[in-house]
């Protein structure tokens, strides 16, 4: 096999297992450096940084329970796995619309409050260490997603996008800060653009769900539970109950 090997070339499903468990590593990492960081520079942009990770986090967990095979996979598992794409779908879509409206509120706070960060140093670093490993994560989980046929891994794949953009904008707005202090406005506006793409991304493809009829309203869709049932669900274009099998 090739460089980097058959984890790049060839994935399954334990690898996009594995992938999310280096990707929730990294999330919490940075979430309580986030919080750490705040408490010691009382910088702004520091506590969004940490606090979209913990909203990432989220993203990560529902891929890890739609890839769950920590003891490898048969055919069998596969199936059941896949039965779960739907459900991760529409929690990573409703996870994106959230971390959107999260970004907006930071964005207007910012402005708001005008506050002028001057840790510069902390900034910086914590900014290309971001970029970097959100970048890799994008790119790995984008590939992923193509070679498994997962919507769900994609827009696991928006989330690590959205912090490459959060990350370069907070290198683009270090920079500029430290020459003219007067543009702290750059990294607020960017929070803005970036929060209303991801809200109205996130909310649109929930609302388009709702309206194609998948009943994301009734608890017993959502049932993740381990063992196979026969449930039913009230579909809402056509007022009658169906059965399937939820897993």
């Amino acid at each position: 096999m090739t460089f980097p090997g058959r984890w790049w070339h060839e994935p399954d499903a334990q690898d996009a297992f594995r992938l999310t468990w280096v990707s929730l590593f990294f999330e919490i990492s940075a979430g309580i450096g986030g919080i750490v960081g705040y408490m010691k520079t009382d910088s702004s942009l520091i506590l969004a940084f940490g606090l979209e990770n913990f909203v990432d986090l989220l993203s990560s967990l529902v891929v890890l329970w739609r890839f769950y095979c920590p003891h490898g996979f048969d055919e069998a598992k596969l199936a059941k796995l896949k039965k779960r794409e739907l459900r991760a779908d529409v929690a990573l879509s409703i996870i994106i619309g959230i971390l959107g409206l999260f970004l907006i509120c930071v964005g207007i706070v910012d402005i708001v409050l005008t506050e002028k960060d001057d840790d510069f140093d902390l900034l910086f670093v914590v900014s290309i260490v971001s970029l970097i490993v959100c970048g890799a994560l994008m790119m790995i989980k984008f590939k992923y997603a193509a070679d498994l046929d997962s919507k769900s891994l994609y827009m696991d794949g928006i989330c690590s996008l959205i912090g490459v953009c959060l990350s370069a904008s907070l290198i683009l707005t270090t920079a500029i800060m430290e020459s003219f202090p007067g543009a702290w406005y750059i990294d607020p506006v960017a929070s803005l653009v970036l929060g209303i793409g991801a809200a109205v991304y996130g909310f649109k493809i929930v609302i388009e769900m709702i309206l194609s009829g998948v009943p994301i309203y009734h608890k017993d869709w959502w049932n993740i539970g381990e063992l196979t049932q026969t449930q039913t669900d009230t579909s809402v274009t056509t007022g009658k109950i169906d059965e399937h099998e939820v897993i």
